[in-house]
C-alpha cells in the first residue's frame, strides 16, 4: 500500500530517533527529580539554567531552554510563590526582572544535580571517550544546523521542481509518508 509507512526508514530519521531518547530520558528524569526533590521537570530546568547562568530575565530563560513563553511565566510564577526563586528588582524596570535561586532553590539544585551527574555518567558509560566526543561533536553540528534551517521551509527531499503553465513552481514527490 502507498500510504503504509516503513518502519526502518522512521527510524533513520535522526529528528525522530532524537525525539524518542529525549523523550524517555526525560520521562525518566522528570519521575528522579519528582521522586529527589518535589519538583516537575520544568521547574528543574529552569532552577538547572538559572544556577549555572544567573540571575536571568525570563526572557533569557526561554530563549536558553526553549519552552514555551506561557509555561515558563507559570512556572517561574509558582516557583517564586514557593520559594525557589527570587526575583531583583532593583533595576526599577518589572519587565526585566532578574531572576535568582534562593537558598532554597540552591539546596534542591544541589541534590539533583548530584543525581544528574551520576545519571550522566551512566548514560554515557557504554560508550568509549572518543564515542563520547563523536557524539558531542555530531550533536553540536547537528545543533548548529538546526540553527541554521530555523526559517527555512521543510520540502520533501525529493521533491523535483518544474515549471507550472503558470509560472508556478511545483513539486513532484515519491509519496512516501514521513514521520516527523
Amino acid at each position: 500500500m502507498e500510504n503504509q509507512i516503513d518502519e526502518g526508514a522512521l527510524h533513520s530519521l535522526i529528528s525522530l530517533k532524537l525525539n524518542v531518547v529525549q523523550a524517555k530520558i526525560s520521562r525518566q528524569v522528570g519521575q528522579a527529580v519528582q521522586k529527589l526533590a518535589n519538583l516537575r521537570l520544568p521547574e528543574w530546568r529552569i532552577l538547572a539554567l538559572v544556577a549555572r547562568g544567573g540571575p536571568l530575565s525570563q526572557a533569557d530563560v526561554r530563549t536558553r531552554i526553549g519552552m514555551d513563553k506561557g509555561q515558563i511565566s507559570r512556572t517561574v510564577k509558582s516557583m517564586l510563590k514557593s520559594g525557589l526563586l527570587i526575583a531583583d528588582t532593583s533595576n526599577g524596570q518589572s519587565r526585566n526582572v532578574l531572576l535568582d535561586l534562593s537558598e532554597s532553590g540552591r539546596e534542591k539544585y544541589d541534590r539533583v544535580h548530584k543525581m544528574m551527574e551520576a545519571r550522566n555518567e551512566q548514560l554515557l558509560a557504554g560508550l568509549s571517550r572518543e564515542e563520547q566526543s563523536s557524539l558531542y561533536l555530531g550533536l553540536s553540528r547537528i545543533e548548529s544546523v538546526v540553527d541554521s534551517l530555523s526559517n527555512e521551509p521543510i520540502e520533501p527531499a525529493d521533491a523535483i521542481a518544474s515549471e507550472s503553465p503558470g509560472g508556478r513552481q511545483q513539486y513532484a514527490t515519491s509519496g512516501m509518508v514521513s514521520g516527523e
